[in-house]
């Protein structure tokens, strides 16, 4: 049987490089949403009334190595006149085991200048999704394979009785 090396081999310097491409998802996904606000509060700017504003929201967050790209509907109630308006933002769930939600949904919240915008968002959103996704699970499994090759090393140096 030939013999285990006893240095650990470069799980860690793998992990670190799937991590800096999760960070690069993260900024091109923060990118995707940033050119969504400024588009949208640009068109809103010129549009009066509350009315004519747009109910999608956007937001990009990381959380260890998961991204999360999730639109959220935002709903108005009260009266602005008296003062006591207020919203309740109301998640859209995406379809299980899709990296995309579904475009007809999130057009239907959308004003009808808005539509373009949400879509090419999302179609945008789709691709960081999956790859990040696909990125996370990859860490996984090589941090798995650390932890066996460091079993196998621990049982060949003869530490598990």
């Amino acid at each position: 049987m030939p013999e285990l090396p006893k240095e650990s081999p470069c799980h860690d310097h793998v992990i670190g490089l799937l991590e800096q491409r999760i960070d690069q998802l993260y900024r091109d996904g923060k990118a995707i949403v940033d050119r969504y606000w400024k588009v949208i509060y640009a068109m809103e700017n010129k549009l009066p009334g509350w009315e004519s504003k747009c109910r999608l929201q956007i937001r990009c967050i990381v959380k260890g190595n998961s991204i999360r790209a999730d639109w959220t509907e935002v709903k108005w109630y009260g009266s602005s006149s008296k003062g006591d308006r207020n919203s309740i933002r109301r998640q859209i769930i995406k379809p299980k085991g899709s990296y995309g939600y579904t475009l007809s949904k999130l057009k239907t919240l959308a004003p009808e200048w808005a539509k373009e915008i949400v879509e090419e968002t999302e179609t945008q959103l789709v691709g960081v999704r999956r790859e990040a996704s696909h990125l996370v699970k990859a860490i996984m499994y090589i941090k798995h394979a650390r932890t066996a090759f460091s079993e196998d090393i621990s049982v060949e140096a003869g530490d598990v009785p």
